[in-house]
């Protein structure tokens, strides 16, 4: 719909060039004044268009039928005490919905009210997938108390600790004359493992005085509760449970508010409590955040902080906030780490055109400046551009409105930046969109029942960053889901799309969750973008116009992930007579075959001999295909070790059956004795196996592993991400560090730096050792050999790998989630070591004994470089300043004018 209303009727296109486009008026490309009001141009829906929506739902479900890492939205409203409403939005993977729903009403006793799957056509269009009352939702008092944070809670600690989905963004904020509807989206991302164990804590800051605490694990409560008592002069005051789990009332002045601008000092101690958290409790970090003005006709702030044990790869890194306010004020909090304060006054002065502020000894940020005031989504992009380009890396950010000199809806934008992530002068792609959801008629808002179609509405993208390799798939899906129309005319920068998928109905129901989930799923799962935030702006007098802001990062080429068979498996008791399952089994369902398989968490011993196993196992012996990890501040092409972080044991009764049927037989004893049967700690697991068995392992993504665990490996689809070497067959290796090099991190962002590795317990049998590359399989079936050994080792000196062409040899028992330690401080003097052999994709240099390889992270940014077709490139290394020259292939010392040649990397 463009800004008179009118409906647009064009077909769907795929490509930019080919789509239609509309000359922009001032209110398409400003959108001031109506935006803080109502508008004429809405209507209400025709049965006409009715059916337009309908039919753009149902061709949503082959976007849906496509996605492998869906998206999940579970949006909580409260309306007054015991008055409450979830909608649920998003892909029906891995059996959710149903278990959401069992989950909703017997814990919260909600009642399906809508189940848009079953909506028909001549019915009011669906604005989400189900639709509950829920009457736990619970209020108290004038100050904004409400069991909104503990619910929010609850919710994180079903879907990630039963449901193993992934925690991505809580954000929220009120609609209402007064603000008296609170509503709050939490979206969650595919499944991962680690949400078996890992913990979650929110820690609410209320400018009110008071501190709200929920989270299940007591030892990190107490830990921050003395830490509440100490630095916040907090008393702890019971009675609260129904509304959180702990809550604190504080000492005097540690909340402070001044004038009629807004000023407090929430963001101030949203850092200080940040830093603190990721210092005093290792492996934790900051998830999310959600900041908003509550109770008291909105005179109060919120803070709402969710911290995860996730073992962030940025670790103890510091955290810097940036907020920037409409009144016309850029306030800046945290810890001046490299020189960022002045590197970011300067630019804030150059391009923005900022005036410093006097010090004040009573001031609410560390930094303060004066700001004439731009579009929000732009100085949000600029900002993170800026950054990036320093090597820090947008976290999470929360935006909201205000109600500042009688301005209702003044926006304020709070961005939580960390440094490590990046290198310097690499600006990581990013896209910043923006659902407009456009302004409704008056009269139609008080009419609960009418749905209306919005006038106004469009989205907006903001590229930062070269991402022209996403833009025309990105078109096509705006232009055939969302029937958008690019505006021919739109603000240089920015390209906008004027659309009419946007419905509503009364001040509260709108469909922007569903629509927010495809894009969320288009981008991650399509197109192989990070989801970095998600937060919603409530615009208007009553709140009712709505604006989300979508932010992804491009972390590099999209991943093949390894394939997992469909999980098509049952028992079929008449073949289990005479087997006997491990002894170590726990789960009893499994063991009296009433049920096929079960995955735990692993026990502390277990987790120990793995770590063993690891480190015995563990070469730091480089081959082809090792692929760099930039590492800021360490300049290695491999770890020093491999650090498991957690690990889960599978107890399959139908795999074990079939890995019993080779194993069994088998007489020939142990020709070949993997090194992981000689860890010193290992032979707790290792004590298990029998003759001619070995523990090998196989490097992936924590969620293809945990699919393999319960489905075993698909042998038709050896060798479709990794190669095939040596033949056709599922391989593993006796090494991690072998193993690691094919092993990676889920993708869209999802516990960054957790890698997988299966631990399989497999017969080897009488195995055929090879040496050189070929397709063996033949000759080894032909030999009445059980496996080949691709014996590496005893040729160059790399590794022997491990081929099977029998799937039911290779029984996939753990998988270890890991981490990369490139720090050789932090690991057992035994295991730093040099590297050996070359992967061949380094630069090199020639010195007078040779070619050697330059340091990791300069040849990462030669081969940038070089793609970008810069010609000459100058980097600073131990503080000399060498120039690269591409065109003549020479590095110069610009200290001593020594010249030398230099060559890339081997090109496949």
């Amino acid at each position: 719909m463009g800004c008179n209303g009118s409906v647009l009727l064009t077909e769907p296109h795929s490509a930019e060039s080919d789509l239609p486009t509309r000359a922009g008026s001032s209110s398409d490309l400003k959108r001031v004044d109506s935006r803080y009001s109502t508008s004429s141009g809405a209507s209400e829906l025709s049965a006409q268009q009715s059916v337009r929506h309908h039919t753009r739902l149902d061709k949503l479900k082959e976007l849906d039928a496509a996605t492998k890492v869906p998206f999940i939205l579970v949006e909580l409203r409260g309306c007054g005490h015991r008055d409450g409403y979830v909608e649920v939005c998003g892909k029906d993977e891995y059996g959710v919905y149903m278990a959401l729903d069992h989950w909703l009403e017997n814990t919260w006793k909600c009642k399906l009210l809508e189940d848009g799957a079953k909506v028909k056509k001549d019915q009011p269009v669906p604005f989400c997938d189900r639709f509950y009352r829920w009457e736990e939702f619970l209020t108290e008092g004038s100050d904004g108390t409400s069991n909104m944070g503990l619910a929010t809670m609850q919710l994180v600690d079903f879907m990630c600790n039963t449901l193993c989905w992934t925690l991505g963004v809580i954000n929220g904020g009120n609609v209402g004359q007064n603000g008296e509807f609170r509503e709050q989206q939490v979206i969650f991302k595919a499944p991962h493992p680690m949400n078996m164990v890992a913990s979650h804590m929110m820690v609410e800051l209320r400018s009110a005085g008071y501190i709200e605490v929920c989270g299940t694990d007591r030892k990190e409560l107490d830990v921050l509760h003395f830490h509440l008592i100490e630095e916040y002069g907090a008393t702890p005051v019971p009675g609260h449970e129904k509304f959180c789990h702990r809550f604190y009332k504080c000492g005097a002045n540690v909340f402070k508010e001044r004038g009629k601008e807004g000023e407090n000092n929430v963001g101030l101690l949203t850092v200080k409590l940040c830093d603190t958290i990721v210092e005093m409790l290792p492996g934790w970090s900051l998830v999310t955040m959600n900041g908003g003005n509550y109770g008291e006709a909105g005179m109060h702030r919120e803070q709402q902080l969710v911290f995860r044990c996730d073992h962030h790869p940025l670790r103890e890194a510091p955290h810097l906030m940036v907020e920037m306010r409409e009144i016309g004020y850029i306030e800046i909090c945290g810890r001046d780490e490299d020189a960022i304060y002045k590197k970011l006054t300067d630019w804030l002065i150059n391009t923005w055109y900022c005036k410093e502020t006097a010090k004040r000894d009573d001031d609410f940020c560390d930094k303060k400046l004066k700001w004439p005031s731009k579009d929000f989504m732009e100085a949000a992009a600029e900002l993170t551009a800026f950054f990036h380009e320093l090597g820090w890396q947008l976290q999470v950010c929360s935006q909201g409105t205000v109600k500042i000199r009688g301005r209702d809806d003044c926006r304020e934008q709070q961005m939580l930046f960390r440094p490590g992530a990046s290198g310097h002068g690499v600006v990581e792609p990013h896209l910043f969109f923006e659902l407009y959801t456009g302004e409704g008629d008056e009269d139609l808002y008080k009419m609960g029942h009418v749905t209306q179609t919005l006038a106004n509405q469009f989205v907006r993208v903001k590229q930062v960053g070269d991402c022209k390799a996403a833009m025309a798939e990105l078109t096509m899906f705006l232009s055939d889901y969302l029937g958008g129309e690019r505006v021919a005319n739109s603000p240089e920068g920015f390209l906008q799309f004027a659309t009419d998928c946007f419905l509503s109905r009364g001040f509260c129901d709108n469909n922007l969750g569903a629509w927010t989930m495809r894009f969320c799923d288009f981008m991650v799962d399509r197109l192989g973008w990070s989801f970095v935030v998600c937060n919603v702006c409530n615009l208007g007098l009553a709140g009712q116009i709505r604006e989300q802001q979508l932010v992804f990062r491009f972390d590099g080429e999209r991943r093949e992930v390894p394939i997992v068979k469909f999980d098509n498996q049952a028992l079929c008791w008449t073949k289990f007579p005479g087997l006997t399952l491990p002894d170590y089994w726990k789960c009893e369902e499994v063991i009296r075959l009433r049920k096929v398989y079960a995955t735990s968490a692993c026990e502390p011993r277990e987790i120990n001999a793995l770590q063993s196993m690891f480190d015995h196992t563990f070469k730091r012996v480089l081959t082809r295909d090792r692929v760099f990890e930039f590492q800021l501040g360490h300049a290695e092409e491999m770890p020093y070790r491999l650090e498991v972080v957690h690990a889960f044991r599978s107890e399959h009764a139908e795999l074990y059956r079939r890995f019993a049927e080779v194993s069994d037989p088998y007489t020939g004893g142990t020709p070949i004795k993997a090194k992981t049967t000689e860890a010193p700690e290992g032979g707790y697991l290792a004590n298990r196996l029998r003759p001619g068995e070995a523990l090998l392992a196989h490097g992936t993504n924590p969620s293809s592993a945990m699919g393999i665990l319960k489905t075993g490996f698909a042998l038709n689809h050896a060798g479709k991400t990794t190669g095939t070497m040596f033949g056709f067959g599922i391989y593993l290796a006796e090494c991690v560090s072998k193993s690691d090099e094919y092993a990676r991190d889920d993708q869209g962002g999802t516990y960054p730096g957790l890698m997988a590795m299966l631990i399989c317990r497999c017969l080897v049998g009488k195995p055929y050792v090879v040496t050189e590359a070929g397709d063996h399989i033949a000759e080894a079936k032909a030999g009445g050999y059980n496996c080949v050994v691709g014996d590496r080792e005893q040729k160059v000196g790399t590794y022997k790998e491990f081929i099977f062409f029998d799937e039911r040899q290779v029984y996939p028992e753990y998988t270890v989630i890991y981490r990369r330690q490139y720090d050789q401080d932090k690991v057992p003097n035994l295991m730093r070591q040099n590297t050996k052999g070359t992967t061949g994709r380094n630069w090199q240099v020639q010195l007078e004994k040779g070619w050697a390889n330059v340091p990791a992270d300069v040849s990462y940014k030669l081969t940038k470089a070089e793609q970008d077709g810069v010609p000459r490139l100058d980097i600073e290394i131990n503080d000399v300043t060498y120039t690269f020259d591409f065109t003549v292939m020479k590095q110069t010392n610009l200290s001593t004018a020594k010249a030398r040649s230099i060559r890339p990397p081997m090109r496949r």
